[in-house]
């Protein structure tokens, strides 16, 4: 099938079934400026949302009205990390690097450890002046990181002088936050005042959804990650439905001791947490009367 074929079957079926390509830019838009304020550039947004470089302006500055749903998706997946990974030159912030640093210290892992591993001079990098760092060294970083992360290091002095200055372990971290300037290491508040807010059409959406990921909160990913687990979906299958990286849910389920999905029938209390969306089911026709009713005058009610 040529792709505008296959365009116009699939705009036909969304407008069968009342589902509206465009949608209001305001996630979008939020979204776009919180990585322009972590000093990613419009032009390099542009390439990695695979948009044009006045359409990534025109969502910033408010004069689009509109975009369209795969656009809003594309936006939605964006992470610093996955950015960084695919410029090829210049320079990043290094707090990203910095955090993955303290994390494998958190881990026992000391700076002659890491240097043997593959990351030399990373005490000079995390007490150094100046906020940027290179491309190629943010990824020295970022591969010894991944390596190491789940890794228990050898030192345990490491570890208690990490955990003293209180550098968050990996399993704080996720992905496509752990070098965002604005982020701060996890840590859930389910009850009580200050608890976030957590809609369940939301999470219930996005269990159901069969195609491009829904926009949820963080502690709505947890419930997300908990409610589908219990159902026997893989952690391939929650990325899907969430937009994110396999390792990022293997995290989410690390982090709150959620069991890894097994192919068994899901838990009472989970179905009744969390009900499929309900299906449009025919109503029944009224029956026709059985005599002719008699017509009565205009302004006069039911006898």
């Amino acid at each position: 099938m040529y792709p505008r074929k296959a365009w116009e079957v699939s705009y036909k079926r969304d407008r069968a079934a009342g589902i509206s390509r465009y949608v209001d830019p305001g996630p979008s838009r939020e979204r776009l400026r919180q990585l322009h304020e972590a000093h990613v550039p419009a032009r390099t947004l542009a390439r990695a949302a695979g948009l044009s470089d006045t359409a990534v302006r025109e969502i910033l500055d408010g004069s689009r009205t509109h975009v369209q749903r795969s656009t809003e998706s594309r936006i939605n997946r964006l992470s610093l990390s996955g950015i960084y990974a695919e410029q090829q030159t210049g320079h990043v912030p290094r707090i990203g690097a910095v955090r993955r640093l303290q994390a494998l210290m958190a881990m026992g892992w000391s700076h002659d450890r890491l240097e043997a591993e593959g990351a030399p001079g990373s005490r000079n990098l995390m007490y150094r002046e100046g906020h940027l760092i290179s491309i190629g060294r943010w990824r020295q970083i970022r591969e010894v990181y991944d390596r190491l992360s789940m890794t228990p290091g050898p030192s345990e002095r490491t570890r208690r002088w990490a955990q003293a200055l209180g550098y968050a372990p990996p399993l704080a971290w996720d992905d496509d936050t752990i070098d965002d300037p604005q982020a701060e290491p996890a840590g859930v508040l389910d009850h009580g005042p200050g608890a976030p807010v957590v809609d369940l059409v939301a999470i219930r959406r996005t269990i159901a959804s069969q195609s491009e990921a829904t926009p949820v909160t963080r502690t709505e990913q947890v419930h997300v990650v908990t409610a589908m687990a219990a159902r026997g979906a893989t952690d391939t299958r929650i990325a899907e439905h969430l937009g994110l990286s396999e390792r990022t849910i293997l995290r989410i389920r690390q982090r709150h001791e959620i069991p890894a999905g097994q192919p068994t029938s899901r838990p009472a209390a989970t179905a009744a947490a969390y009900p499929p969306p309900p299906r449009n089911r025919p109503q029944p026709q009224p029956a026709a009367p059985t005599t002719a009713q008699p017509l009565r005058p205009a302004g006069f009610g039911p006898p």
